[in-house]
């Protein structure tokens, strides 16, 4: 838990932010941090900015489902609640409770797919090293981060990137932080983009804003 937030400082970058460059990336980011504070006022305002910013409920609703990967169920439930009220016609499609075998399938080679994109050559290295953890987390993490959910087609990786970049930040994970930011740029973030992310949040990151900072210079991000 990052205890150095500044919920005051977060509403008042919400307030004015006017981004000019890569704004679906940078709004999308910015309603990921806000989910991370899961305070119904702030998601609201930071839906509201993003409508404002010509994004669609159906964008928002994406961020929302993966966020339980690096947020847990808790306050994936309190976001999803808060978009459903802010945007009472958005209305996805239902799917079966069930999961066939070809949908079973499909989640595992997009998750391996995605999974070597993101780490790249560190992707045998990553397999290693949880597996001699836990076998089950690798599996998981393949089959249910990058395959079922990462994968989905209503967002871009680039912009779902950003999105976990910026609850990392707001989190301050050092490690998966570090992981996701080099992600980005592995699957084709403009190292602008990466840094306007985290000049979006700022100091209301309080540590996470610092740890982000020393990974940028750590990463060559100019």
């Amino acid at each position: 838990m990052n205890l150095s937030l500044d919920v005051n400082s977060f509403r008042t970058r919400l307030e004015t932010f006017h981004p000019d460059s890569y704004v679906r990336a940078r709004a999308l980011a910015l309603y990921s941090a806000a989910i991370t504070l899961a305070e119904d006022a702030l998601m609201t305002s930071a839906i509201r900015v993003s409508l404002r910013l010509d994004l669609t409920g159906s964008q928002l609703y994406e961020i929302v489902l993966q966020s339980y990967l690096f947020l847990g169920f808790p306050r994936m439930l309190i976001a999803a609640d808060c978009l459903n009220r802010a945007c009472p016609d958005l209305k996805p499609p239902r799917t079966p409770l069930a999961v066939s075998a070809d949908e079973a399938a499909e989640w595992t080679d997009r998750g391996v797919d995605l999974c070597k994109r993101v780490y790249d050559k560190n992707y045998g290295l990553l397999k290693d090293r949880v597996e001699n953890m836990a076998p089950e987390i690798f599996r998981w993490m393949v089959f249910e981060g990058y395959g079922k959910v990462l994968s989905r087609p209503g967002l871009g990786i680039v912009e779902r990137e950003m999105a976990i970049v910026a609850c990392l930040i707001m989190e301050n994970r050092p490690s998966q932080l570090y992981s996701h930011m080099r992600g980005a740029l592995n699957v084709g973030a403009d190292p602008l983009l990466v840094r306007a992310v985290v000049k979006d949040i700022g100091k209301s990151a309080g540590d996470g804003f610092r740890t982000a900072q020393k990974i940028l210079d750590r990463l060559g991000v100019s």
